[in-house]
């Protein structure tokens, strides 16, 4: 079982066609159609105006308003592990724990550079600290996803440093 998270960075246009893959899942509001998506801020869910099948924080959740609108596409929680986690980091994570075991991570500029620019952007400013601190603080959490998960393959679609 093959499954590609959809993130947000500007590298995500390579990926072109979901050919290969059982299952597709994006972060935040997804550019793509998508089997389901991750949702970790409130502020997100409020500028979401098509919503698809989504995953969702507790926090999240909790204090959105409108909940009656978003319950029919609701398909459980994902937990915010660590402060800064990004919704690659738990999308990862949930299809982890959904059993695919063949990843690939397409948008995460950020495994390669130091950009932490994202389509999600244009909705909201989710940048709350320095693009290098942020970029250190991922990476640690994409490496612990790795030691962590051993029998999972999980490959990092991009442009190398």
């Amino acid at each position: 079982m093959k499954c590609a998270v959809l993130c947000n960075g500007p590298s995500r246009n390579l990926f072109n066609t979901p050919n290969g893959y059982n299952y597709l899942i994006g972060c935040n509001i997804p550019w793509r159609q998508v089997n389901a998506s991750v949702v970790l801020d409130v502020n997100v869910l409020e500028r979401w105006e098509t919503p698809c099948p989504f995953y969702v924080s507790v926090d999240a959740w909790r204090e959105l308003h409108k909940r009656q609108r978003f319950e029919p596409y609701f398909l459980g929680f994902v937990d915010k592990f660590q402060e800064h986690d990004s919704s690659g980091h738990a999308a990862t994570r949930k299809v982890i724990e959904l059993g695919y075991k063949e990843i690939d991570i397409y948008g995460c500029d950020s495994w390669f550079t130091e950009d932490t620019e994202s389509y999600t952007h244009q909705w909201i400013d989710s940048r709350s600290i320095d693009s290098s601190k942020q970029v250190s603080i991922w990476r640690k959490r994409w490496t612990n996803i790795i030691d962590s998960n051993p029998d999972v393959n999980i490959n990092f679609i991009g442009v190398p440093k």
